[in-house]
């Protein structure tokens, strides 16, 4: 199953109405393209990524996603280890 990764999901400066799915806590600051490529790469998950594409909501910010395959978990488990596999690769 294909699952769109947008930057705003797992970004701790947007808000949930802005579309942040995970917590606060478990969001890291300003995520990059770049890095939940690698971070999803890193799981296994054969991303693709999409920079041309904006996300609905900000679609003046031309932010880009990422899509990835995954199976047998659910979205927000998904996002939480993309999340934590992120701050892991920046410390």
């Amino acid at each position: 199953m294909e699952t769109i990764i947008w930057p705003v999901y797992i970004d701790s400066k947007k808000s949930r109405g802005e579309g942040r799915k995970i917590k606060k806590n478990d969001a890291v600051s300003s995520p990059k393209l770049t890095e939940i490529s690698r971070a999803a790469r890193k799981l296994n998950l054969n991303p693709k990524t999409e920079d041309d594409k904006s996300y609905p909501r900000f679609w003046w910010e031309g932010s880009g996603r990422i899509i990835v395959e995954r199976e047998n978990i659910s979205k927000k488990n998904l996002l939480l280890k993309i999340s934590k596999t992120i701050k892991s690769l920046r410390n």
